[in-house]
């Protein structure tokens, strides 16, 4: 069973899991999500790795996006580990404000928790407070797991963008419009 609720300014998920994993001790862990500081540049790019090898953003990136003001950059924690990110920004697209996901990163050991999916609805419910009309994603074509999040929260895939990972490396445009969000 999974929930989250309002906390002040952070967002808290209680997760029941069926099994006992390193980070995640007991069968009820609570996670806060937070916003990513500059301190957890480090951890970061570590999960980054972990999650996308040598096609992964390079640290100078994930540090600007640190600090951009247009950013959201959110991480889950428990305790003091973080165990998963998602960083989106709010750009103009053709006259109007949207939120651009720019990934999405669960530490594999714990994918399938609920983790990303919370990340993902908060982000969502942030670029809506921004003023933000939709949410435009990227996804790699093989990724099912993603593609089927995505699916399941409500993104339309619109187009496919082949390449565009490097060669042979096809990706998939998913959109979501916020106000036809239930």
């Amino acid at each position: 069973m999974i929930f989250w609720r309002d906390r002040g300014c952070a967002q808290v998920l209680d997760i029941r899991i069926a099994g006992v994993n390193p980070l995640l001790k007991e069968m009820e862990a609570e996670v806060r999500v937070e916003r990513a500081e500059p301190k957890d540049l480090d951890e970061i790019y570590e999960i980054e790795i972990k999650c996308f090898g040598r096609e992964s953003y390079s640290k100078w990136i994930y540090r600007w996006l640190l600090r951009d003001e247009r950013t959201i950059f959110l991480k889950a924690v428990k305790d003091d580990t973080i165990l998963g990110f998602v960083v989106g920004r709010v750009e103009k697209f053709k006259k109007r404000f949207v939120g651009r996901i720019y990934t999405l990163n669960v530490r594999p050991e714990l994918r399938g928790k609920g983790i990303g999916k919370l990340l993902m609805k908060i982000i969502e419910d942030s670029f809506k407070r921004e003023g933000c009309e939709e949410i435009i994603l990227e996804v790699a074509v093989d990724n099912l797991p993603a593609l089927n999040l995505y699916r399941r929260m409500g993104y339309r895939f619109v187009e496919k963008l082949e390449d565009y990972y490097g060669v042979g490396r096809d990706a998939y445009r998913a959109v979501k419009k916020l106000a036809d969000r239930s």
